[in-house]
């Protein structure tokens, strides 16, 4: 009988992702309509977001589905636009 100094190795243990985590990186509809319009009004995404009131980051989030925008910017962005917030955010 061969005895070694050694520890036996271990079967590393996986962990099993938290249902939470499924869908951590699925993102929202994008949002066309509003890109659309802000284009056809030539602005980018810095002008309208001094126009409204928030960040170049916050239009670009909202703008790929990130982050759903709130009552007040969503307001901002139906007068700014002049368009409805249910035909830029059909999907809210």
């Amino acid at each position: 009988m061969v005895w070694s100094m050694t520890k036996p190795k271990r079967k590393k243990k996986r962990k099993k992702p938290l249902p939470s985590d499924e869908f951590r990186n699925v993102k929202g509809v994008k949002r066309e309509r509003m890109i659309a319009e802000r284009k056809a009004r030539q602005l980018t995404q810095a002008q309208l977001g001094k126009l409204v009131g928030c960040s170049t980051a916050m239009i670009s989030a909202i703008e790929s589905g990130r982050v759903k925008p709130g009552l007040e910017v969503s307001l901002q962005l139906e007068v700014v636009l002049e368009t409805s917030i249910f035909e830029l955010f059909p999907d809210l």
